[in-house]
C-alpha cells in the first residue's frame, strides 16, 4: 500500500498542471494589452503625420482646378475689351523711318521672347512661394506692355504687382495672407496667359500684314 502514494502524488500533480498554464495566459494577456492600446494610440499620431505629408504635397489637381475657378471669379474685370490701344501703338509706328517698321517690329518681338522668359520666371516664383519675385515680375512686364499699348496685359500685369506685395487690385488695404496672395496671383497667372497670348497673335498679324 505504500507504494501508492508516490503514484497518487504524481497523478495529483498531473491533474493540478493546467491551471498553471491558465494562469499564465491572462499573464500573457496583461503584457499584450498594454502593447494594443500603444498601438492604437499611435494610430492617431501616424494619421496625423500622413495629414502633414499631405499637406506638404499641396492640392490634388481637382482642388486647384476648383480654387483657380473660384478666384479668377473674384479679380478685377479685364481693363479693356481691345487687346491694343490703338492711341498708344499708333505713337510708337510713328517712330518707325520706314514702312517696313523696322524699329517697332524689333520692340515687338523682343517684347515677346521677354513676355516668355518673364512667364518661366513667373511660374517659379509661384512654385517657390515667392511673392516678391511675383511683383517684381509684374512691375517689370506692366512696362513693356504698356510701351506697346497692349492694355489688358499691361492691367493684369499690375494687378500682379499688387498681390505679389500682398494688397488689393489698387495696391491699397490692409496686408493680406500668404496664402491669399499666392492664390490670386496663380488665378491671375491663368488669365494673363490667355492676354499675352491674344497679344503675341496681334502683333504677329499685323507685322506680316
Amino acid at each position: 500500500m505504500p507504494s501508492d502514494a508516490p503514484v497518487a502524488s504524481t497523478f495529483s500533480a498531473s491533474v493540478q498542471a493546467p491551471p498553471k498554464e491558465s494562469a499564465a495566459k491572462p499573464a500573457a494577456e496583461a503584457v499584450s494589452a498594454p502593447t494594443k492600446a500603444a498601438a492604437t494610440a499611435d494610430k492617431p499620431a501616424e494619421a496625423a503625420v500622413e495629414e502633414k505629408d499631405a499637406a506638404k504635397a499641396g492640392p490634388t489637381a481637382a482642388e486647384t482646378e476648383a480654387d483657380l475657378a473660384l478666384s479668377e471669379s473674384e479679380l478685377p474685370e479685364p481693363s479693356s475689351d481691345q487687346v491694343v490701344d490703338m492711341e498708344v501703338f499708333g505713337q510708337l509706328l510713328e517712330i518707325d523711318d520706314d514702312d517696313e517698321h523696322e524699329f517697332s517690329k524689333t520692340l515687338a518681338f523682343d517684347y515677346i521672347s521677354q513676355a516668355d522668359t518673364t512667364f518661366e520666371e513667373i511660374d517659379a516664383a509661384l512654385t517657390e512661394r515667392d511673392l516678391d519675385t511675383l511683383s517684381r515680375k509684374g512691375h517689370f512686364l506692366k512696362g513693356s506692355s504698356a510701351a506697346l499699348g497692349l492694355q489688358r496685359v499691361q492691367r493684369s500685369c499690375e494687378l500682379m504687382q499688387h498681390f505679389g506685395n500682398r494688397r488689393d487690385d489698387k495696391g491699397e488695404g490692409p496686408e493680406m495672407s500668404e496664402d491669399a496672395a499666392l492664390r490670386k496671383c496663380q488665378a491671375l497667372l491663368a488669365r494673363l496667359r490667355r492676354e499675352q497670348g491674344e497679344a503675341k497673335d496681334w502683333l504677329v498679324d499685323f507685322y506680316k500684314s
